[in-house]
């Protein structure tokens, strides 16, 4: 395997694992690592359009970022407390 094909594979898996994130301020780094990962495979193989696609969705997620993580900082998330009372 390439190490070309390996970023790609990276990049893909990054954008899948992004799905599966509940918190907004982990999921826009993730998806950040996936247009990183993008980057370096669509310019490797000169894939042009792709390039412009995560060049430009860097700012935007780097906003985003920056949002939520001020929004988090102003409202941290709610600890969720569970108390089990079944007897063993």
């Amino acid at each position: 395997m390439r190490w070309v094909d390996l970023a790609g594979y990276v990049a893909s898996s990054l954008v899948f694992l992004a799905f599966y994130m509940r918190g907004m301020v982990l999921l826009r780094l993730v998806a950040l690592c996936s247009n990183v990962a993008f980057l370096i495979y669509a310019g490797a193989l000169h894939l042009f359009p792709i390039v412009l696609l995560h060049g430009a969705l860097i700012p935007i997620n780097l906003c985003r970022l920056v949002s939520a993580w001020r929004e988090q900082q102003v409202n941290p998330p709610a600890v969720e407390m569970r108390l089990d009372n079944r007897r063993s």
